[in-house]
């Protein structure tokens, strides 16, 4: 039985430590690639003026920048990004409990309104049937 990591080895095969550090390294193809891409979004940006809906493209070429500069490359060891990503996780705990704290108040108010709602109908339809009753 193969798992997706072990295809093509055998499960007794250990991974060469040299070859791990070799694809954490971008390699030439990466960087010609990268020398591509910001070829490409110079140009973009250049032309952007010259045609219709140019400030969108303008728009999606800071964008895509933004998003380059912040590839993984760029964002440190990957212990900082495993911390990074715990603390992202906590963070989406804590907002998700206020949310649903938020609900239940919401929920909470909404009851009583109903409740209040229903009591000055009934209250308003006793006092229009005793009105309705007295025959003068």
């Amino acid at each position: 039985m193969n798992n997706i990591g072990n295809v093509g080895r055998s499960p007794n095969t250990a991974v060469d430590a040299s070859a791990a550090g070799k694809a954490a390294e971008p390699g030439r193809f990466s960087q010609f690639m990268g020398r591509v891409a910001d070829g490409a979004l110079t140009a973009a940006a250049v032309v952007a003026p010259l045609v219709p809906g140019g400030q969108l493209i303008q728009a999606a070429v800071g964008g895509l920048r933004e998003l380059r500069s912040a590839s993984p490359q760029n964002m440190g060891a990957p212990g900082d990004q495993m911390d990074k990503m715990w603390a992202m996780q906590r963070e989406n705990q804590v907002f998700n409990l206020q949310y649903m704290q938020l609900q239940e108040a919401v929920q909470s108010d909404n009851r009583r309104f109903s409740t209040m709602s229903n009591l000055m109908k009934v209250r308003h339809d006793t006092a229009k049937a005793a009105i309705n009753n007295m025959h003068v």
